[in-house]
């Protein structure tokens, strides 16, 4: 569970109003959030992942004053219509980073409290929720040092002097010499499509996501802000935007939209459009489990920040703008039940105290892994998509594009097909783990997945690699034999071709007569194709029996 840590003072100053430890405690608790440390200097308060508007100390008071029905403010919206800035988006930075939203805050107090709040809430938030920024990012720039028009593409490796530093960096050395550029560079790629940035007439303002421009920079005389917002989903980054402009609004700044302008078409962010759900009152309280009626429950709805009205036989529950969780009715629900109260909600008996039990599938599964991990195997879980580079070419061996199921619309180069094999997988997890202590064996048991007769099939399939400097074919037999012996399999071994691994080192595992799999020494442009350094030695075997 995320914590966050909040200027107490700044805190009191947000809430308007005199709250006292014992009460603040009560409402934290209330609310579904856990009070950790209280003082007359700071607050430290544990909360959802899922709402990371409460990582902000601007966005835990406004909460607060709305569970404690001390605000009427339930509706954030933009004071003017018209674009307060335009910036141009270049068709290079979609091979890098393809996404940004923008807007302007104009008009802004700031003092040292509120400052690091914005910089504490905006690290915090591209951290965790935006997974080290490769997800999300967020910048903040001084609007008045910006000069004529802004652009976002990617650029080659030009120069311009880093947050907190005095002399001009080329962006290559950024990434390899600044703290910041050693802990983000990975999200870039080290620049080999160039480099994702902003920029204006005079130079660059941010290498995005890494590091903001000195000149640029945001201090307590700052009146005036231009918010960037960029990552790999259109969706979240402008749910983000609008996270962020109620920050700002509601510390007093006149939030302005911004024209993103792309290939002749243009979209202005942030969008603060207001999104409506409608829940027939029965069912919530069918789901509650308590009679609650229309007025309590539009009260209650208001005391999660919820606008919301009596519409027909129904209540449309208008979901904030700021808050990034909120996706169907069931959400509304929950949340009705946290302000209804959990304590106040009476305890049913169960319709059935029945225990659960493994089926046969799941006890030979079981089995198998128990037996890998004894033979010193460490087990691998690997996603089910691919693409036909990790499957296939680097694999040695050839498409097959009726064999494996292909995603119709996939969203990226990374994701295109279903695995038809394990082995692919725990090849890229070796060529991650090579700086760690040998020997290397890990297995991996889980479904391949194929097409036969247009039909889709899933077969659990059974794979281990290990690597090591004196990995032999041996080896890999002698595992091969002791799960046979172990399962009862009666596997017999014959010669076998396979361009994954070396001839004539190589070998068919064939079960009751049926072909079921293989095993040998990998061939050493397999490994270096997943930067394996060691021999390395493998197996995979389908368990139809699964």
């Amino acid at each position: 569970m995320p914590t966050a840590t909040f200027d107490r003072r700044y805190f009191d100053r947000l809430m308007k109003f005199k709250i006292t430890d014992k009460t603040l405690e009560d409402q934290c608790g209330k609310m579904g959030m856990s009070l950790e440390s209280i003082s007359k200097d700071e607050i430290v308060v544990e909360s959802s992942p899922n709402r990371p508007d409460l990582l902000d100390c601007v966005g835990f008071a406004r909460a607060l004053k709305n569970f404690m029905h001390k605000s009427k403010k339930l509706t954030y919206s933009l004071a003017a219509s018209k674009p307060y800035l335009e910036i141009g988006i270049g068709k290079e930075v979609g091979r890098v980073r393809p996404f940004i939203s923008a807007f302007v805050a104009l008009n802004v107090k700031l003092d040292d409290s509120s400052l690091a709040n914005l910089i504490n809430f905006s690290e915090k938030f591209c951290e965790g929720y935006g997974r080290k920024r490769r997800k999300i990012a967020m910048g903040m720039h001084d609007l008045d040092k910006v000069k004529g028009s802004v652009s976002y593409n990617a650029y080659g490796d030009e120069s311009f002097v880093p947050l907190n530093e005095k002399k001009e960096s080329r962006f290559s050395e950024i990434i390899k010499k600044n703290q910041k550029g050693r802990e983000y560079g990975y999200t870039i790629r080290s620049g080999e499509n160039g480099y994702p940035a902003l920029k204006d007439d005079v130079g660059i303002l941010s290498l995005i996501p890494i590091i903001n421009s000195e000149r640029t920079r945001v201090t307590t005389s700052t009146r005036n802000i231009l918010v960037d917002i960029t990552g790999m989903s259109q969706y979240l980054i402008n749910k983000c935007a609008d996270m962020f402009a109620a920050t700002f609004m509601d510390i007093g700044a006149d939030v302005r939209p911004v024209m993103l302008r792309q290939m002749g078409k243009g979209y202005m962010q942030p969008g603060l459009k207001k999104r409506f759900i409608e829940i027939e009152l029965a069912r919530a309280e069918k789901e509650i489990g308590v009679r609650i009626g229309f007025n309590n429950i539009i009260s209650l709805a208001n005391k999660m920040g919820y606008e919301a009205a009596l519409v027909g036989k129904k209540i449309r529950f208008g979901v904030p703008e700021y808050r990034m969780d909120v996706i169907d009715e069931q959400d509304v629900v929950e949340d009705i039940a946290i302000a209804y109260g959990y304590d106040y909600i009476p305890a049913t008996s169960l319709s059935s105290a029945q225990q659960g039990e493994l089926n046969n599938m799941s006890r030979l599964s079981e089995h198998f892994s128990e037996l890998m991990l004894g033979l010193g195997f460490d087990e691998m879980v690997n996603s089910y998509l691919t693409n036909d580079d990790t499957n296939f070419s680097r694999m040695r061996t050839e498409r097959d594009a009726d064999y494996c199921i292909r995603l119709k619309n996939p969203r990226s180069d990374n994701i295109t097909i279903m695995r038809t094999w394990l082995l692919p997988g725990l090849m890229k997890n070796l060529g991650m783990s090579q700086h760690d202590k040998m020997p290397h064996n890990v297995f991996e048991l889980d479904l391949a997945f194929a097409v036969k007769a247009e039909s889709a099939l899933e077969r659990y399939h059974l794979a281990a690699i290990s690597s090591h400097s004196r990995a032999n074919f041996n080896d890999m037999k002698a595992i091969v034999q002791s799960i046979s012996d172990a399962m009862g399999l009666g596997v017999k071994f014959s010669k076998y071709r396979h361009s994954s691994f070396i001839e004539g080192r190589c070998a068919k595992i064939t079960i009751a007569g049926k072909e079921m799999g293989f095993f040998g020494e990998l061939h050493p442009e397999t490994l270096y194709n997943f930067n394996i350094e060691e021999p390395a030695v493998a197996f995979e075997m389908e368990l139809p029996f699964i």
